[in-house]
């Protein structure tokens, strides 16, 4: 069976409906039920008190002037004359000795079981129907006198004020609970659309969305309510796409620039080597100058990859127990060449002697690429220093220099792909990848990696890694 795909609008206004129409019917239901009850409660009260009146005064009088004048009888007895009962007094054979009626019915139909019950001391309450359809509530109450069942007295009272209330009471709930019903239905359709109108406006705003147009957002005025929050979440989410997107475009651009330059020089050499023949020693430095740029794109090639598995989770990050001294001076050791070609010392200060838990391989490339980037970026005559200190249950590796900083507003973009602070030296500052690669080996350690900086004052890396 096909469901139907309602609007939530309509769905929300059929349960409330729904859930509405069922309290007003058990509410109702229960209300005209003991409404009823209780009626007829009160006319069994009348008539038993009657019916005890009755039966005192003939065992008191012992009978004595009942039949003679039974209507002046009841007027003496009871202090007026009953309106709209009927009332008669039986034998103990059923027969009839007195009677008055001030309704309509004539005689009552009364069955046999009924006065065999009570003349076995029972009380008992019947409802009548007469010849004419007119319904009676009676009671038929044994009299006792000295022990002893001598006859039984019934009395009645007409139904027709009481079927005529209840039918009243009926109609007024099935007139009510309909027309409540329809204005719950109508009213909660304008609410629950005017409750949902936002999310109408949400939807709008989102078919406008596209990646040509992240700029677009969605407002839908100062609302806090769940919508509200709904609709921040959402331009919260069309931010990051926005910058996910600027990321993926930039680095689209950077990769194809990366690649290109090699190539272009690649081409270049090549065709102007081969416009006429040349010694040996020609084709050498072509040679070498070319296996230099397969060089650089192997090297960038590889960066690449290892970023993108870095990003899917497809990288392993070994554990084992590394000596993080030994580690930074083997590290400051290999550095010590590149250092000296760039007159720039490199100095090795105070390292706490700890053990890690790590990747060793990949935690010494990280510490490579950082004081490669300082000592690429620092004068020559200037100074890069390594040094540690330890912090609630964390290892603090800084590497300083003062080289030419970087400025504030390009600070947040360090560690970026293809980022490279010195724009006038990008083909001798490497791939722009060093950094970035640096932060997802500090972040695969559960650390994190941060920079201070200022133009003309130099920077300094700190690698905070868990002990």
């Amino acid at each position: 069976m096909k469901r139907l795909n309602l609007p939530i609008k309509w769905k929300l206004t059929l349960w409330y409906s729904l859930i509405l129409a069922s309290i007003l019917i058990l509410f109702s239901g229960g209300v005209y039920i003991y409404f009823k009850n209780s009626l007829q409660k009160s006319i069994d009260a009348k008539l038993k008190s009657i019916a005890d009146v009755l039966s005192t005064a003939i065992v008191e009088t012992h009978g004595a002037s009942v039949f003679s004048n039974f209507e002046r009888y009841l007027e003496n007895v009871l202090g007026k004359k009953p309106k709209g009962k009927f009332i008669q007094i039986m034998d103990s054979a059923g027969r009839i000795g007195a009677k008055m009626s001030d309704i309509d019915a004539e005689t009552l139909p009364t069955p046999f079981s009924s006065i065999e019950r009570a003349l076995k001391g029972e009380i008992v309450y019947e409802t009548i129907e007469t010849y004419s359809r007119q319904r009676i509530r009676a009671i038929i109450l044994p009299i006792v006198d000295r022990e002893k069942i001598t006859s039984i007295v019934q009395v009645g009272t007409s139904l027709e004020d009481f079927d005529e209330t209840m039918k009243r009471l009926l109609i007024i709930f099935l007139i009510s609970i309909p027309t409540s019903i329809a204005i719950t239905t109508v009213s909660g359709f304008f609410l629950a659309r005017k409750a949902l109108k936002p999310v109408d406006k949400i939807r709008r705003a989102a078919i406008k969305i596209s990646s040509s147009n992240l700029d677009e957002r969605i407002d839908i005025g100062e609302k806090r309510d769940e919508l509200g929050r709904l609709a921040t979440t959402f331009n919260e989410m069309i931010d990051r796409l926005r910058d996910s997107f600027q990321r993926i475009n930039q680095f689209s651009i950077d990769v194809s620039h990366e690649l290109k330059t090699p190539l272009t020089i690649l081409k270049g050499e090549t065709e102007v080597t081969l416009r006429k023949d040349r010694d040996i020693e020609d084709y050498k430095r072509l040679l070498k100058s070319n296996l230099e740029e397969i060089d650089r794109m192997t090297k960038i090639i590889d960066d690449l990859l290892l970023l993108s598995k870095a990003d899917s989770k497809d990288i392993l990050i070994k554990t084992e127990d590394i000596a993080l001294k030994d580690l930074i001076i083997d590290v400051c050791m290999n550095m010590q060449i590149f250092a000296k070609n760039k007159g720039v010392e490199l100095v090795l200060g105070d390292i706490d002697e700890v053990i890690l838990k790590g990747d060793e391989l990949k935690l010494r490339r990280m510490l490579c690429n950082i004081i490669e980037n300082g000592i690429k970026y620092t004068s020559q005559g200037g100074k890069v220093e390594v040094y540690s200190s330890t912090n609630n249950g964390y290892i603090n590796i800084h590497i300083k220099d003062n080289g030419i900083g970087i400025p504030e507003n390009d600070i947040k973009f360090i560690f970026d792909r293809f980022y490279r602070g010195d724009k006038s030296r990008r083909r001798e500052s490497g791939s722009g990848l060093g950094l970035s690669i640096s932060k997802w080996i500090a972040e695969a350690h559960r650390g994190t990696i941060e920079v201070t900086s200022a133009p003309a004052q130099g920077s300094l890396f700190s690698v905070r890694l868990p002990l």
